[in-house]
């Protein structure tokens, strides 16, 4: 994948997880089916689809599994925890502020695909060892240690929407591919020492 591929894949990953209705999930899930290189799964129901993504991840009621990495990554499942703030820090020092700042958690999994947005587009214009530096923390130290334990609790629901579940194996095969990178990279400077 190129690094445009890249980055429409995760923009349309980013608006299908902030999607508030069936008309938003239906132009982000034709995003992504134009980022893959292989055909999503139709979608005959873009409002039972709604009423799954909902359910899920959002509410009324409690959600099953809630977008936001506090819930996963704090000792007490909560949202807004020390880890909300850890990534408030890291859009600090991209020079982002989210738009929701006052509504939604920053730890909110399309915030932070928008932070990975970001740091891929700094890193394509002109990386710098601090820059690198904050996309390996921010993958290995942040996303992979709480993004694993939310694949799961959605593959483990009920009646699990095949476009939902497809969404899902896209982004855990990016965070997979970045952190076998990132541990090749590793190696061969280790190697290299």
């Amino acid at each position: 994948m190129n690094d445009t591929q890249e980055l429409q894949q995760l923009e349309a990953l980013r608006d299908f997880f902030i999607a508030r209705n069936e008309v938003q999930l239906a132009a982000a899930y034709a995003a992504l089916n134009m980022a893959v290189s292989f055909d999503l799964p139709s979608v005959n129901d873009w409002e039972a689809l709604e009423f799954s993504f909902n359910r899920l991840f959002i509410g009324p009621m409690a959600p099953f599994a809630p977008f936001f990495a506090s819930v996963y990554l704090e000792p007490e499942p909560q949202v807004m925890g020390k880890s909300t703030l850890i990534t408030r820090q890291i859009f600090e020092m991209l020079g982002l502020q989210s738009p929701w700042q006052e509504s939604l958690p920053d730890d909110h999994l399309s915030l932070e695909l928008d932070a990975c947005i970001r740091l891929l587009t700094i890193r394509q214009a002109h990386s710098s060892p601090e820059v690198e530096d904050l996309w390996n923390y921010f993958l290995q130290e942040h996303l992979a240690q709480w993004l694993p334990s939310w694949f799961k609790r959605v593959r483990a629901a009920e009646n699990l929407p095949a476009a939902i579940l497809i969404t899902i194996d896209v982004l855990a095969a990016w965070l997979a591919e970045k952190i076998d990178s990132l541990k090749s990279t590793d190696r061969r400077l280790a190697h290299n020492e």
